[in-house]
């Protein structure tokens, strides 16, 4: 039998464990009730710990309230008609069901509380038993119960699944873990066609795990090129069930804003590619058959590959330039190029401990699983294959930061496996000790902080003053005044929709171009000049962080401006100040509300 057709060795099966299951509740538990105590304060008003939830709850709430499954539009952000967003149903299924059910029982506010709590935590918890189940995989038993727990340890990963957390990235982590536990499986038909669906929904819900769902493409691939026939079925029904499933998705779920110029979730160029990918792996499924050396997989392999780029060349070439290719250059320059989570993990972040506190363990942890995989053992081929799902992320993450949201999780196991293999051996004490601290991700969160009480003290002050400008209080005092129109900044407006009944122009929302160029024309302009706006839009309030807009490309436009001189305290005459109780600046139009309150 020839090297490529040796079958891989099987993998441990997962057998159910009430221990393990009780270790991942009980830290589910244990944690979510920690977070929910410490944030209280602000979870009790539903202002959740970031401006995409505040978006997500306000998303799911229009749903709930009669708004099309497939209008995807948000009407109280951009202009007049609104904006179309780019995210999908799928993710607001489960918080919308927990609230409808929830209701009943115990009022609407209560049972949205109680979902914004019981969705991360079920998420948290699936995280958890994946990372179990993929350790035992790669090593056994003994490392199931260590995954768990430095799973659960696992920042910046675990900070996607704080109560409030229900924007999309905490289930785009379920998905890729459980992506990563079939690549595991012995492979079926059946094991690809359930990864197929996997990977099609999670480019449905949102491209952000575009990075690693290419290395599981390519971890895949050389499974392949190195495997038996099993491995054709696999690739067989990854590609069966990649194509079906997004073919179904087009016929149901094809969202009313259809955007060819953008390729930033279930769009044209994205869903071109998708099929294009899925007929490729039909093509390595039907072709391995004959191929039974590896030379000829990896011609074929060649040829196909070839095929798909013409394709997606032809379908989706605006996919490559990234998804925020059709930003204006100036909200580019001053707005997306300052945005953290898009910058890379060396170059673009702000402080030193922003860089140890997220690459640390996704670096140190790819690194360990390629040197795990180069040592073999019977279960070598798995081993590779999981070390290239790293390496390929880790290789992302340092070009975008965000991907170690996902990465840090699974680069966690490679430590769990080292310790498991400690086991049984007192003189390894030392080693197992170290490796416990080495990767626990929480360790380089707690190196970070007096790191940058030390060496950036600025930018954490300047951190907890727009901190303090997006408190609870002020939101629930905006929320009391006339339903209007609010001229606010990009960093205020998932807020402002999440908590209030009012309009806003801006958001932090990249196809919502018009909204935002808006809001920086009016704030940029001259007083007066910003009045005529004002009068003319229909703008009924101004709100403001004394803190923002103050990056380095904006400083050539600010002078004169005014956004300068209400953050110098020179507030013109056709404003009146509303105290609201926090650090934020909120005005009235005089003379504009409350005469209009059913305007909007």
């Amino acid at each position: 039998m020839s090297a490529a057709m040796t079958p891989a060795p099987r993998a441990p099966s997962p057998r159910f464990s009430w221990p393990v299951l009780a270790l991942a509740l009980g830290l589910t538990v244990l944690l979510t009730t920690a977070w929910t105590i410490k944030d209280w304060s602000a979870l009790r008003w539903l202002r959740l710990p970031d401006n995409d939830d505040m978006m997500r709850i306000a998303e799911i709430r229009d749903w709930i309230g009669g708004q099309r499954f497939n209008d995807l539009m948000q009407y109280r952000l951009g202009p007049p008609g609104g904006a179309p967003m780019h995210w999908s149903r799928l993710a607001d299924a489960v918080p919308a069901a927990m609230i409808l059910l929830l209701t009943p029982l115990l009022g609407t506010h209560a049972a949205e509380v109680g979902a914004m709590i019981a969705w991360p935590a079920l998420l948290f918890c699936c995280y958890l038993l994946l990372a179990g189940q993929i350790a035992l995989r790669l090593h056994g038993p003994a490392a199931r119960p260590v995954a768990v727990i430095l799973a659960a340890l696992a920042f910046p990963t675990i900070s996607l699944f704080l109560p409030g957390r229900i924007d999309h990235h905490a289930l785009q982590i379920v998905l890729m873990l459980a992506l990563v536990d079939g690549l595991l499986r012995r492979p079926s038909l059946a094991t690809g066609a359930a990864m197929g669906v996997v990977a099609a929904a999670s480019l449905a819900i949102g491209l952000e795990s575009a990075p690693e769902l290419v290395a599981v493409m390519a971890a895949l691939g050389w499974l392949w090129l190195t495997g038996a026939a099993d491995e054709d079925a696999r690739a067989l029904g990854f590609g069966l069930a990649l194509a079906g499933a997004t073919g179904f998705m087009l016929v149901f779920m094809h969202p009313d804003a259809w955007p060819r110029e953008w390729c930033d979730g279930f769009t044209p160029a994205s869903t071109s590619a998708t099929l294009a990918l899925g007929a490729g792996w039909i093509a390595l499924g039907f072709a391995g058959r004959w191929m039974p050396t590896m030379p000829r997989r990896l011609a074929a392999g060649t040829v196909v590959g070839i095929a798909v780029a013409l394709s997606v060349s032809r379908t989706s070439m605006v996919c490559l330039a990234g998804p925020y290719d059709a930003l204006t250059p100036f909200l580019k320059d001053v707005w997306m190029s300052n945005v953290s989570e898009a910058r890379g993990l060396f170059v673009g972040q702000d402080t030193l401990g922003t860089i140890v506190a997220y690459g640390a363990v996704s670096l140190l942890g790819s690194t360990l699983a390629v040197v795990q995989a180069v040592r073999g053992g019977w279960q070598a081929h798995r081993a590779i294959a999981f070390a290239i799902v790293l390496v390929i992320s880790a290789v992302a993450a340092i070009l975008q930061i965000r991907v170690t949201y996902i990465l840090a999780g699974l680069a966690s196991i490679p430590f769990t496996i080292a310790i498991a293999a400690t086991q049984g051996r007192p003189e390894r004490m030392a080693a197992r000790l170290t490796l416990w601290v080495l990767g626990a991700g929480v360790t380089y969160l707690a190196i970070s902080k007096p790191m940058d009480g030390a060496l950036a003290k600025p930018i954490l002050a300047a951190r907890a003053d727009i901190g303090r400008c997006t408190t609870a209080e002020q939101f629930l005092t905006i929320a009391r005044q006339p339903k209007g129109l609010v001229a606010a900044p990009i960093d205020l407006g998932s807020y402002l929709i999440g908590m209030t009944p009012h309009h806003v122009w801006a958001a932090g929302y990249h196809r919502n171009n018009a909204g935002n160029m808006a809001a920086y024309r009016f704030f940029l302009a001259r007083p007066e000049q910003a009045a005529a706006m004002a009068q003319r839009t229909g703008v009924d309030y101004v709100a403001l962080c004394p803190d923002v807009m103050r990056e380095l490309a904006l400083q050539r436009y600010r002078p004169g401006s005014l956004v300068d001189a209400l953050q110098s305290g020179q507030v013109p005459a056709w404003l009146e100040p509303i105290p609201v109780g926090g650090s934020m600046l909120f005005f009235r139009l005089r003379g504009r509300l409350p005469d209009r309150t059913d305007r909007l």
